[in-house]
């Protein structure tokens, strides 16, 4: 018997809206993984685990490295924990895989079985993302993928430094054509998100509340836009 192939809202193949790489801004953790990940996709079956806070770029690297590296991309946040073996028996075991946000499917039997039985099949890398790292208690159902999880390579991800967060801004800026006076910028400087995510939608929100205002952006103007209850 044929089987069919997994229903279309499964297989989230486009990147995710608003990520670029016009602004990547490569630090030594980066380098780090990505020099892994060359490793491993060049010749071992490695496991790597990426973690950290909301918002500091462990989707962007995801993508990034999927690019770079010919690696199937999901987002489990995207996809039904009943549907992870569904997605996963059509997955090519010679190719590497990134599971983003693979939180989504821990502490479920059915998801977990299924990425525990790609484990032992992949000859290829596997790259997992999530916000706390595999060591922290009570995330999984099944101690063989703990262990498995545990000897995978971890790297905790903490976001850009001061002179990163500055390179982004400008960055986009750049790309959205938005000019500030120096004032306007040393202004900023210091209220900038050290977020990258939320750095990038306070430079994507003044740009559309500027267009729709039709006002210069000048410093009483991000007062008001910025601390509106003041």
């Amino acid at each position: 018997m044929t089987r069919s192939r997994p229903i279309q809202e499964i297989l989230k193949l486009a990147r995710p809206a608003g990520y670029s790489f016009d602004c990547w801004i490569e630090t030594d953790q980066h380098r780090m993984i990505l020099n892994y990940m060359r490793d491993a996709v060049t010749g071992r079956s490695a496991e790597l685990w990426i973690y950290g806070p909301l918002g500091v770029g462990k989707t962007h690297l995801a993508l990034f490295v999927a690019e770079h590296f010919d690696c199937s991309y999901y987002d489990c946040g995207d996809i039904d924990p009943s549907r992870a073996t569904e997605l996963i028996e059509w997955l090519d075991i010679d190719k590497g895989l990134i599971l983003d946000r693979i939180d989504y499917w821990l502490n479920d039997i059915e998801a977990e079985s299924a990425l525990f039985s790609w484990w032992k099949r992949k000859r290829n890398a596997l790259v997992l993302v999530s916000e706390y790292s595999p060591h922290v208690d009570y995330q999984f159902a099944l101690p063989d993928l703990r262990s498995r999880a545990h000897a995978s390579m971890i790297f905790p991800l903490e976001g850009l430094d001061d002179e990163g967060i500055n390179e982004l801004f400008h960055c986009h800026l750049h790309n959205l054509d938005i000019e500030m006076s120096s004032d306007v910028l040393r202004f900023l400087a210091p209220r900038l998100p050290r977020n990258p995510s939320r750095l990038m939608n306070l430079v994507h929100s003044i740009d559309q509340e500027s267009l729709r205002d039709q006002r210069k952006i000048t410093i009483p103007w991000l007062k008001q836009f910025l601390f509106p209850q003041l």
